[in-house]
């Protein structure tokens, strides 16, 4: 069973949330700008006793992959300025 929670458009981060349940683990994809709004999230959402899992990730179609590679130059080119 799964559900998205829709109207994420530019939302910065995904949260995967997987609940126990009697027909198998239910998972619910959420979208936030903040952080903590997960805390709510998992408040008002399925009794949390029931949680199994929580994933948060940042919601990019690179996954980081293109900042952390732009951060990692960034660092390589002050070693060698410095170096």
């Amino acid at each position: 069973m799964s559900n998205v929670v829709t109207l994420h458009g530019d939302k910065r981060w995904k949260a995967v949330l997987v609940y126990g349940h009697q027909n198998g683990p239910i998972t619910i994809e959420h979208y936030l700008e903040e952080i903590s709004e997960l805390h709510n999230i998992i408040e008002h959402g399925p009794d949390w006793n029931t949680l199994i899992a929580c994933t948060v990730t940042i919601n990019r179609p690179d996954g980081g992959e293109e900042q952390n590679s732009e951060e990692k130059e960034a660092r390589r080119e002050h070693r060698r300025d410095r170096g």
